[in-house]
């Protein structure tokens, strides 16, 4: 018999075609999260859960069902501070994350944001749907270059240093950053630095849980 597995969301068709081939599957094909009479369900019938961002297994849910069946959180995503680490250690049940999973489009969206910023595209977007576009103009529009200013990277980790890579090697920026323990070796030129310093850069990012 399979063991029995619950996805608390929707997710992409290949992952549940993976799932249904390994387990018996209960999809709960909503997208709020967990009540609290879902998650002590979650605990109590299923011998693994694959739970993501707000479903929140916090000590009073492992206290409700102290023997719980489930012996897996198999957490959707890279954040696990929805999970009580020590709560579910003590109830028998292991927690697993997705660490790296997202780091290239989150550092990629990061970037977009940067150029949306520095090129007024966001406005530009507004304007043409608004009707309100009337052609090029000399003037109009103007953003700011890029290429060659300093971004500032608050929380230097996996995806920091991966916006790192994105501006030094695609926009040859000077990067700063600031975090809260020493960094040996940024992967690239970059400085550690006070965050006074890395918030007076000319764009700043911040990349922290």
């Amino acid at each position: 018999m399979k063991p029995t597995l619950l996805i608390t969301r929707r997710l992409p068709d290949r992952v549940l075609e993976a799932a249904h081939a390994r387990f018996t599957v209960t999809l709960r094909d909503r997208t709020d999260p967990l009540s609290p009479e879902e998650l002590r369900a979650a605990l109590r019938d299923h011998d693994l859960v694959l739970p993501t961002l707000g479903d929140r297994f916090q000590p009073e849910v492992f206290a409700d069902v102290p023997q719980p069946r489930a012996k897996l959180l198999a957490n959707f995503g890279v954040g696990y501070n929805h999970i009580d680490v020590d709560a579910a250690k003590a109830a028998g049940v292991q927690v697993t994350n997705t660490p790296g999973a997202v780091t290239d489009a989150t550092a990629d969206i990061a970037l977009s944001l940067i150029l949306m910023t520095a090129r007024r595209l966001g406005e530009g977007e507004r304007l043409l749907r608004a009707g309100k576009w009337e052609g090029w103009g000399p003037v109009q529009m103007l953003g700011t270059h890029v290429t060659g200013k300093r971004v500032g990277i608050i929380g230097f980790g996996r995806i920091g240093k991966a916006i790192a890579r994105r501006c030094h090697f695609g926009f040859d920026m000077e990067v700063v950053f600031h975090n809260r323990s020493p960094v040996a070796d940024p992967g690239l030129p970059a400085r550690q630095v006070e965050m006074a310093a890395a918030m007076a850069a000319d764009f700043v990012v911040v990349a922290v849980p």
